[in-house]
């Protein structure tokens, strides 16, 4: 016999607060974060309209999560010297 559940079921993902020492950087509708002014990292387009945190960790490393979820690496530096946009790794070596 099914019985309905006693549990909450929120419509929409409650808000998270990152920590003050993560960048905050919403993702847009093709899934890229706008790094600096003419720049982007590709996220992924699972997160449109989420917002992701990136922390420096040297060198011009990013380490970049989904709420408490690491999602990868990026390079600041090859932003730089490509005039396209750069997807996250997972491994840097």
């Amino acid at each position: 016999m099914h019985e309905l559940s006693t549990r909450t079921f929120h419509e929409r993902t409650l808000n998270f607060d990152y920590h003050l020492e993560l960048k905050v950087l919403k993702v847009t509708r093709n899934g890229s974060v706008r790094w600096g002014s003419y720049n982007w990292v590709y996220v992924s387009a699972s997160l449109q309209g989420k917002y992701i945190g990136a922390q420096e960790i040297g060198n011009g490393i990013w380490r970049v999560f989904y709420r408490n979820v690491f999602l990868g690496y990026f390079n600041e530096n090859e932003l730089r010297s490509k005039e396209q946009s750069v997807r996250l790794e997972t491994n840097l070596m």
